[in-house]
């Protein structure tokens, strides 16, 4: 389609050629002829650029779609998405470049792309026209010697490009640099305004407000300081570039008027060397045109290079894990073999930080165990290394394939949409199957009345319920689906006493018979829910003492 556009505009440049002679010739005939040719021309070229812009949107839209697949795929897979919160930077903003620099990136590709090959494939046709038009220019260097150089338009085309080309990276070198940063402070501020939206009860609570405001007026004014920098890059390089391209419109005009009022040339010879040096002067330029464009696609590419590699140094890391985790039919049990835990590199200084080792356990079939022990010494950690999420450490964990596990975190989670899709996440299946009536009995038993009759409310859950109501949810969605190994950690951290005792003992009433269940907690009330109870302590995890039966 390329190829047609610019055919196209070489007929044009002759028509071009014709109607001016007619013009110049008065010759009313052929005027009136090729007007009748001109609507037929310029809709055919109308239809065509239409047609390859339709196409280049197109392009843009199903490679946007498959990259932003490929980038997903790569960021969820294997919790690299986890692993990247507790290592990068904030201001790497991963969720920046896979929502805006993708596309950013691909509509500024298909622009140069495109751009580039036009200015190839348009150099051909149009040089051609320019040299056989421009005729000899004499070059005397003294009485004796001159030269005739041949197609002398063209050559000063070349070397003005050339020029302007040089001028042009010397005045807008910076830019690119300070494109890639303008990027990374938008992200930041971005982020800034999310956490205040993610976090409107606290600060509200704290009354937070002005300190949020400076904060983020500290993120808005490093985002300012930075475009103002770009704003007098580009002040530079728009004197430049507008003032070249309005002289390239007058310039061939000015070097083959001479051949014009010798009547050497016609009027629409002189108006198709004007339409023919602008091309190949646009194709010769075709850096100064784009430029600014060029500096921008170079900072994304560059964005997405850093997430290519952060992501591809994580999986990489994932598969050198010395923690090896085994399913297999054959195990009913959950063997845990000399377990070490430790913090990763970068949430330490020097080295990494042990946080148990020599752990070894069996967890049972319907057996009821509480893990005790100070913040920090690893409790939660035991459970993110059981569910594959955290490879930092070494040792051997072998657990059955066919069970299903369920890990709640202490943090609940609750996804946008109904409250069926809420208390049913992840399994779609459950959510188009479960009944009605089974999922209102189980919001009462957890004291959740008020939700009974709101199964197809769809809400923004986090913000419409408490963290206590939250994690009460959170016993529904394990009560519907039944796993047969339950690991909990604190989830019952924001609830009363009272409430965390109703609570396990509707989980243990319904669940007790036929799943293993483990927690996390401080609390002595719990202590009644399990046989086992196991003390982190010292680096190490031990048995302290058997429990009373449930």
């Amino acid at each position: 389609m390329e190829l047609i556009s610019i055919g196209l505009e070489v007929l044009f440049s002759y028509w071009h050629n014709a109607f001016f002679n007619a013009l110049q010739r008065l010759d009313q005939s052929s005027f009136v002829r090729l007007l009748f040719y001109f609507p037929f021309i310029v809709l055919t070229i109308v239809a065509v650029r239409v047609y390859k812009s339709y196409m280049t949107q197109l392009l843009e839209l199903h490679w946007r779609r498959w990259l932003t697949n490929h980038f997903l795929s790569n960021y969820l897979a294997d919790h690299a998405y986890y692993r990247a919160s507790l290592k990068s930077k904030r201001d790497d903003n991963p969720d920046q470049k896979i929502s805006a620099d993708v596309g950013s990136y691909i509509a500024h590709t298909c622009t140069l792309t495109i751009g580039g090959m036009h200015a190839i494939i348009s150099f051909i046709p149009h040089v051609f026209i320019l040299w056989s038009l421009s005729g000899v220019v004499e070059i005397r260097a003294t009485q004796y010697f001159s030269y005739n150089m041949r197609g002398g338009l063209m050559w000063i085309t070349v070397i003005c490009a050339g020029l302007g080309t040089l001028i042009t990276d010397r005045i807008g070198r910076n830019l690119m640099n300070l494109n890639y940063e303008q990027e990374r402070h938008e992200a930041n501020f971005r982020y800034g305004l999310a956490r205040l939206r993610d976090h409107v009860e606290s600060i509200a609570s704290y009354h937070g407000e002005l300190n949020e405001h400076v904060s983020l007026m500290n993120l808005f004014s490093a985002l300012m300081s930075n475009f103002r920098q770009i704003m007098r890059c580009s002040f530079r390089l728009n004197w430049f570039s507008h003032s070249f391209s309005y002289i390239s419109h007058v310039f061939p005009y000015m070097i083959a008027s001479t051949r014009f009022f010798s009547k050497e040339i016609t009027l629409g010879d002189l108006t198709q060397i004007g339409s023919a040096y602008v091309q190949v002067q646009k194709s010769f330029s075709f850096v100064i045109t784009y430029y600014t464009t060029i500096a921008q696609w170079r900072a994304e590419t560059q964005r997405l290079l850093n997430l290519v590699n952060t992501l591809k140094d994580l999986h990489t890391e994932k598969q050198h894990s010395k923690i090896k985790i085994i399913r297999t039919l054959k195990e009913q049990n959950i063997r845990i073999e000399g377990l070490n835990a430790q913090l990763p590199l970068k949430m330490t200084t020097d080295r990494p930080q042990i946080l148990f080792e020599n752990f070894n356990w069996i967890f049972e079939p319907c057996q009821s165990v509480l893990i005790t022990g100070q913040s920090g010494c690893g409790k939660s950690t035991l459970f993110r290394i059981l569910s594959g999420i955290w490879p930092y450490g070494r040792g051997t964990i072998t657990m059955p394939a066919h069970d299903t596990i369920e890990f709640v975190p202490q943090k609940p989670y609750c996804p946008l949409g109904s409250l069926r899709h809420c208390l049913t996440y992840p399994s779609t299946t459950l959510c188009a199957s479960a009944d009605d009536a089974k999922i209102q009995r189980l919001l009462r038993l957890c004291q959740l009345e008020l939700l009974v009759n709101r199964l197809n409310d769809v809400d923004d859950w986090s913000l419409v319920l408490s963290l206590g109501e939250q994690q009460k949810m959170i016993f529904v969605r394990v009560l519907l689906r039944q796993p047969k190994w339950i690991f909990l950690d604190e989830a019952t951290s924001s609830l009363d006493e009272p409430s965390e005792t109703h609570l396990y003992s509707t989980l243990f009433q319904e669940l007790g018979s036929c799943s293993t269940i483990i927690s996390v907690g401080h609390r002595n009330n719990l202590q009644q829910f399990h046989r086992i109870q196991l003390q982190c302590a010292n680096r190490q995890i031990n048995r302290v003492n058997l429990l009373t039966d449930t």
